[in-house]
């Protein structure tokens, strides 16, 4: 028995008559480490660091603080009822919402009604459906208007149950009606072996990363788990 309790100090490095901390982890953070508020979920920054766009809550509106005034602003309190998951930077300011137009009840209003809209950053606007039908999250670059998002047969019925495909696109605002233009698939699931999510552009936008989530070994179907985030195999930037 002391043998065994060595090797876990050895190991682990408990020690066996350490007392734990006491008190509020809060009080005492890293200098490196602040905290901004003490409520909000899904942080995005800005493209040039000024700023925090997050959500008050999953289904709720969609907020952002200034950095260096620590003004908080509401950016769709005037759209009544706003059942919004998700709020993400463009590089020209403005912003993409993800959520249903309405809350209807969770599964449904996070798979099948999930859509992507467009919010201007001019003072009072209101958000405008993109009409894309999407899956979960979004990867938006910081240097570009290109994105990319994935998509379930809860949104894309030509998509076999179980299935889902990776798609990149560019926003397109140059006609006054927000749109997505240039849509290529650029990665597909046959079956649920491998559920994908778009997560983040790197080197110049010519590669991504996405979460691949697999069912977990000896449970239903519906528990999963990310597994890993993969390089997307595209050559160059042209090809996104």
């Amino acid at each position: 028995m002391k043998l065994l309790l060595a090797l876990a100090v050895l190991l682990f490095g408990v020690q066996p008559n350490a007392s734990r901390k006491v008190g509020n982890p809060l009080d005492h953070l890293p200098p490196n480490i602040e905290i901004l508020t003490h409520f909000g979920e899904r942080a995005d920054i800005s493209p040039d660091n000024q700023r925090v766009a997050f959500m008050a809550k999953s289904f709720g509106d969609a907020m952002l603080i200034d950095l260096k005034t620590r003004f908080i602003t509401c950016l769709t309190c005037n759209v009544p009822g706003a059942a919004f998951l998700r709020v993400m930077h463009l590089v020209t300011g403005d912003y993409i919402l993800i959520g249903p137009d309405h809350f209807e009840d969770v599964r449904t209003s996070r798979t099948r009604d999930n859509e992507l809209w467009f919010l201007s950053k001019q003072p009072g606007s209101k958000p405008v459906k993109m009409g894309q039908k999407m899956s979960e999250g979004a990867a938006i670059s910081k240097k570009s208007l290109k994105i990319a998002f994935s998509q379930v047969s809860a949104q894309a019925p030509d998509l076999a149950p179980g299935a889902s495909r990776l798609i990149v696109a560019d926003v397109d605002l140059s006609s006054g009606t927000p749109r997505l233009i240039n849509q290529k698939t650029v990665f597909e699931s046959k079956d649920q072996s491998c559920t994908v999510e778009a997560q983040d552009f790197y080197d110049d936008d010519k590669k991504m990363t996405f979460t691949c989530y697999e069912p977990r070994c000896g449970v239903g179907d519906g528990n999963r788990f990310a597994k890993r985030a993969g390089d997307e195999f595209l050559q160059s930037a042209r090809d996104i």
